[in-house]
């Protein structure tokens, strides 16, 4: 007998495409799962993030996540598969400048099993859309490592240009690394 995949249920103010294969759901206490503070705290998967410097537990998560959602300028999604509706990494818009209509994203694909296959790319894609259409932002930006050439390609798949280097900008295993940043402007319609 074939097995059912899970019914994904969409949390209100989720973002989504038909052709997508995933779903951004905003960000929950109930995310704060003990995968998640493994991704946290796996030195594989964190290397590029500057929260590696600490140790991280499920309380501090909790508290990180109601933290977050106080903030009204920045917003926080869970990237969920939609065939399974498996949590496999994280993605933010934020902080948000309202006056010069400017909003930075970062991206975590925790789940090692799902790196390769451009999810980072899609929600990379699927938020800049949001940014654009419903927030009407001008311009939204990203950093990354210079070393860290799988989220670089995903922005740039994205749409993203290389807007410029911060030369010898971050510590990386005791040695100085640039920082790449990245930008996408409001599509001219």
């Amino acid at each position: 007998m074939k097995q059912k995949n899970p019914k994904l249920t969409f949390r209100s103010n989720s973002i989504y495409s038909k052709e997508s294969r995933l779903v951004l759901s905003p960000i929950t206490i109930k995310d704060a799962s003990n995968e998640y503070v493994k991704w946290l705290n796996s030195k594989e998967i964190n290397q590029y993030l500057e929260s590696r410097f600490i140790h991280h537990t499920k309380k501090n998560l909790t508290k990180f996540i109601t933290n977050i959602l106080k903030d009204k300028s920045t917003y926080f999604f869970v990237i969920l598969r939609k065939d399974n509706g498996k949590h496999i990494g994280n993605i933010k818009l934020g902080p948000i400048n309202s006056i010069h209509k400017i909003g930075e994203i970062g991206i975590m694909i925790g789940d090692k099993d799902s790196w390769g296959q451009e999810y980072a790319t899609e929600a990379i894609s699927l938020l800049s859309n949001f940014a654009f259409q419903k927030l009407k932002l001008h311009k939204i930006t990203a950093g990354a490592y210079e070393n860290n050439m799988g989220s670089i390609k995903a922005f740039l798949k994205a749409g993203f240009i290389k807007e410029a280097i911060r030369k010898s900008h971050f510590m990386y295993k005791k040695n100085y690394v640039d920082l790449v940043l990245l930008a996408k402007l409001q599509p001219k319609i």
